[in-house]
């Protein structure tokens, strides 16, 4: 009877360590559309979480799991979900947009290395639909957003979650009558960095509607219809998916600046796991 009493407990106290995060079986929260989903694994791996298939690289998929030695559960998920469901994972990988909306950049553990393939590759940008690129109110604004001004603004502003593309000394288009640009946006940092730049713009005759977006669909779908002049929330490989999979025909003007992602503490507060 003792024995058995004994064996009840110790099962008890493993599935209380395996509930609260200790142990293995940790979850972690990535985004789930594949291009940022890859950047988290390549991330997770870089911490030695995860070793991923050789080469799989930007296309690495869940399936391209090599080895899982802290039995990990990946949990897929809508990028923007992840800073609420925190509580509910061990960790989770999240965009530097979204960590900067959700007030947590200061908690991040880790981010991708500035020089990383991802972190180059994935530089935010301008967009606007094919066609429109040289127009002078496009131009302006590209010319402002990459201004030292701007630029140094993002720096000082948002504690390595976002960083600047660096600055771009681009000459900024005469324009004689008012035009009115209207921008959709991500609320942070993309819509705030719109924001800093708008009295800035209205100097040279251009005025900024920004439209805030919550998600990655209507700021192209508004582009692509002509209900937005440009909008600034993507990446270029995003918007090569995009294009692809819609039929849309929308196209880069310009990188502004780069979001690392980092990887976020929910009920585990450390990468001591980690050996």
């Amino acid at each position: 009877m003792k024995k058995a009493f004994a064996w009840v407990l110790a099962l008890a106290l493993v599935l209380a360590l395996a509930g609260c995060g200790g142990g293995s079986g940790y979850k972690i929260g990535i985004p789930a559309d594949a291009t940022n989903g890859a950047r988290a694994l390549l991330l997770l791996e870089a911490q030695g979480i995860l070793t991923m298939k050789e080469g799989v690289g930007l296309a690495a998929t869940e399936q391209d799991i090599a080895e899982n030695p802290y039995k990990v559960e990946i949990v897929a998920m809508e990028a923007a979900n992840l800073p609420a469901s925190l509580p509910d994972l061990d960790l989770a990988v999240i965009n530097g947009n979204y960590a900067s909306g959700a007030g947590i950049g200061d908690s991040v553990l880790v981010t991708e290395d500035a020089e990383s393939v991802a972190a180059q590759t994935y530089g935010n940008i301008l967009a606007v639909k094919r066609g429109r690129e040289n127009e002078p109110a496009i131009q302006a604004l590209l010319a402002v957003l990459m201004s030292k001004d701007v630029q140094d603004w993002i720096a000082a502003n948002y504690n390595g979650i976002v960083m600047p593309m660096g600055a771009q000394e681009l000459t900024i288009p005469e324009i004689g009558s008012p035009v009115t640009l209207k921008v959709g946006a991500s609320p942070s940092p993309h819509a705030e960095i719109l924001e800093y730049a708008k009295p800035i713009l209205a100097e040279h005759n251009v005025t900024l509607d920004i439209v805030e977006f919550d998600d990655y669909v209507m700021p192209n779908t508004g582009v692509e219809d002509g209900s937005l002049d440009a909008n600034y929330f993507q990446h270029q490989p995003y918007l090569d998916d995009f294009n692809a999979e819609q039929g849309t025909h929308i196209a880069s003007v310009g990188v502004v600046h780069y979001e690392p992602m980092g990887l976020y503490p929910g009920k585990t507060t450390s990468l001591d796991f980690v050996k």
